[in-house]
């Protein structure tokens, strides 16, 4: 594999470097992966600045520009930032039509889509490209997808490389010079365009270190002989498309070091599913199924899966849950040390508690019935508190926002659905208590007023955005028209971060909201800042929030950005 040519990205990135060459080197924390060193996007360290701005230029370290969109996140290991992009956009690349047609549900009949990656390696401290390597793809995915697309699943950084995903069907191991250790090919689902927010974690055992990922196999094949591939040992060349289309999704722990196949999951999950770790001397699994488009996993509800020893694979429990397919799933699967959770978006409008040793179900409490209100009023500039109050429009929880953190479950409420009139508490976040059973809602402005000087002057209310797709070229590079919706609108913003007690939520428009988790009551004090990753209405993001060593990192469509002081 040779590398791919990087004069663009390096010409782009001179532009754009500051002298943050001369700041002190970060702390030695690392974010390695996805979900964050815990895998449940998590982390503890020195306290990085509550605020920041693209716009204002506040506590911006560097911003380096990408060769094209992409959304996976950005993985902070040993100096070095790695990030996948698409691969640049070229209308001559354009299906043709036999592939158009065989192709359609992944593509869902869209024109700008492309099977192939490519994966960046930075230099942490400053941005500077280090190097670039393509990586090909073999089932084509929508560019700048609100939901997807082949960048999706974020880099693994392991002992002296890096693990790029390309969900269009490659996995690859670079060593830290870019060179390639080994590759995997497997051929993606079919049916409908790619997960969104699976994230493939790393998990040590003792001297090895295990990368558990996610692939379709047909229901109940546990493990295969050949496992190391090239382009075609698991292409899946010589299944029908009818046999393509039935698979179930597992989870698959490869050896890191050499990608030999170790394991497949007993239980499967759906492709829309985001797992999160459950730590401890026994790392497990939570992941779920059930969903829209008929994704065929069951049954329906959560399962805790071993990762590591002879049991590796198996299941320690599994919740089936009776309130049949309603779509929990497509949530960032949430625990704490006591309880995993499980929320149904309306007509049941609920957040289920589940013991986190055993799967069963302690308690199941309302989210609409008997709930605290709190919405701003702009006419006194203060927030009015209205109790024991039944939501008659219901709430309709934001795909894969839900997070347990300081006691409680936190998610993001959308405000409208495929722009449909608002639904549920407007512009809202959502808290509940498990123990006490208390829900409570807080309304949020929607974006910052900068004054004349460019200094934030004032929120904005109740007042819906635009998210727009550029790449760095100023090119609005997209396969949906949807990509233009600012994320309190149905499409799925990254996975909520939390650092020390504070909660960080992107939305599509590139603004971000920083939420104090352990305030009590949830009110005005517990929105600590509401940030943005570059001017209004010309930012698209899909992704996470990364920390390290007291830094921030986040990517839009554009570029990669660093934020510290």
């Amino acid at each position: 594999m040779n590398p791919l040519p990087v004069q663009t990205l390096a010409a782009l990135t001179l532009l754009s470097l500051t002298a943050c060459a001369t700041r002190s080197t970060p702390a030695p924390a690392d974010w390695p992966q996805g979900p964050g060193p815990h895998g449940d996007w998590s982390s503890e360290g020195p306290e990085p600045p509550l605020r920041f701005s693209v716009r204002r230029n506040e506590h911006v370290l560097w911003r380096t520009p990408l060769p094209e969109t992409g959304q996976g996140g950005v993985t902070v290991a040993g100096g070095r930032a790695f990030v996948a992009s698409m691969a640049p956009w070229d209308p001559a690349n354009a299906l043709a039509p036999d592939e158009a047609a065989r192709f359609k549900h992944a593509t869902e009949g869209r024109a700008v889509v492309g099977a192939h990656i490519d994966a960046h390696c930075l230099d942490a401290s400053t941005g500077a490209p280090l190097w670039t390597r393509r990586i090909k793809g073999s089932v084509p995915a929508i560019y700048t997808y609100p939901f997807s697309d082949a960048t999706a699943a974020s880099p693994v950084a392991c002992a002296g490389g890096v693990i790029f995903t390309n969900a269009a069907g490659r996995v690859v191991c670079f060593d830290l010079d870019g060179q390639v250790r080994w590759e995997r090919a497997y051929t993606p689902a079919f049916d409908g365009p790619f997960n969104k927010q699976f994230e493939p974690v790393l998990i040590d055992e003792g001297d090895r270190q295990v990368f558990v990922h996610m692939e379709p196999f047909a229901p109940g094949d546990r493990i295969s002989g050949d496992s190391v591939s090239g382009d075609s040992a698991l292409s899946d060349s010589a299944l029908s498309d009818e046999e393509l289309h039935s698979r179930w999704h597992y989870l698959v722990g490869l050896d890191a070091a050499t990608g030999a196949e170790l394991w497949r999951s007993e239980d499967g999950l759906t492709q829309y599913n985001a797992p999160t770790l459950v730590g401890g001397a026994a790392p497990r699994m939570l992941h779920a199924r059930g969903g829209p488009h008929a994704v065929p996993e069951r049954p329906v509800g959560i399962s805790l899966t071993d990762l590591t020893g002879e049991r590796a694979g198996a299941r320690s429990w599994r919740f089936e849950d009776p309130r049949g397919n309603h779509e929990a799933s497509l949530q960032t699967m949430a625990h704490d040390d006591r309880y995993a959770y499980w929320i149904l978006k309306e007509p049941r409008n609920e957040l289920v508690v589940l013991d986190l040793a055993s799967g069963e179900e302690v308690r199941s409490i309302s989210l609409v019935t008997g709930v605290t209100l709190r919405t701003f009023d702009q006419a006194l500039g203060e927030w009015a508190t209205t109790e024991d109050v039944d939501l008659e429009k219901g709430v309709f929880p934001a795909r894969y926002s839900m997070i347990a953190a300081a006691g409680t479950v936190t998610f993001q409420c959308y405000a409208t659905a495929w722009g449909k009139p608002t639904i549920g508490p407007a512009y809202s976040f959502a808290r509940v208590d498990p123990v006490a059973g208390t829900v409570e809602y807080l309304e949020v402005p929607t974006d910052v007023v900068p004054g004349a000087d460019g200094e934030a002057q004032g929120f904005l209310w109740r007042t819906p955005r635009v998210a727009r797709p550029l790449n760095s070229r100023g090119e609005e590079v997209t396969g949906d028209d949807r990509s233009r919706w600012d994320g309190w609108d149905w499409v799925f913003n990254g996975s909520p971060t939390r650092v020390n007690d504070r909660l960080y939520f992107t939305l599509a428009s590139g603004v971000v909201y920083v939420l104090d988790a352990a305030a009590r009551p949830f009110d005005g004090a517990a929105l600590l800042a509401v940030n943005d990753l570059g001017p209004a209405g010309e930012v698209w993001t899909a992704n996470s929030v990364s920390y390290a060593g007291g830094r921030l990192y986040h990517r839009t469509g554009a570029e990669v950005l660093c934020f510290g002081r």
